[in-house]
């Protein structure tokens, strides 16, 4: 509880002093000052599915079958996590490009996200159809 006092107080007084520091709306520096609070937080909010998600790949590259099984077993929070970042971090992009009159088009902005978490391209390539076989279980019931 206090380690999250602490981190919430840090998080609070960098944004503070972030605002400050703010660049120019609507440059590209904004742009991407803007995605990388709104990825920032989000990354914050969801600090151990992450950790899970870059300890499934192994060091020779392989996908480690008890992180595999453990993280399975989370396919529910998995499925939340990407409708998260589907229904907040989305719409927030988008506000704050909305705000510019600017039409970018985004790339995956999820596979983009755990790519700079330093998910592996292995583990990505495994996270897709969890979600898929997930969708169609909650589909079926």
């Amino acid at each position: 509880m206090k380690l999250r006092a602490l981190a919430a107080a840090i998080l609070t007084a960098t944004t503070l002093g972030a605002c400050a520091t703010a660049p120019e709306p609507c440059t590209t520096e904004w742009i991407d000052y803007r995605t990388d609070q709104i990825l920032t937080r989000f990354a914050l909010q969801n600090r151990g599915l992450v950790s899970d998600l870059r300890r499934l790949v192994r060091q020779d590259g392989e996908i480690d079958t008890v992180q595999a099984i453990l993280l399975a077993a989370k396919a529910d929070e998995l499925r939340d996590f990407a409708d998260g970042f589907e229904n907040f971090v989305i719409p927030e992009l988008k506000s704050s490009i909305g705000q510019c009159r600017s039409d970018t088009s985004f790339v995956p902005a999820f596979t983009e996200f755990l790519r700079r978490e330093g998910v592996s391209e292995e583990a990505l390539e495994w996270v897709g159809p969890v979600l898929a076989l997930s969708q169609v279980i909650d589909a079926q019931r």
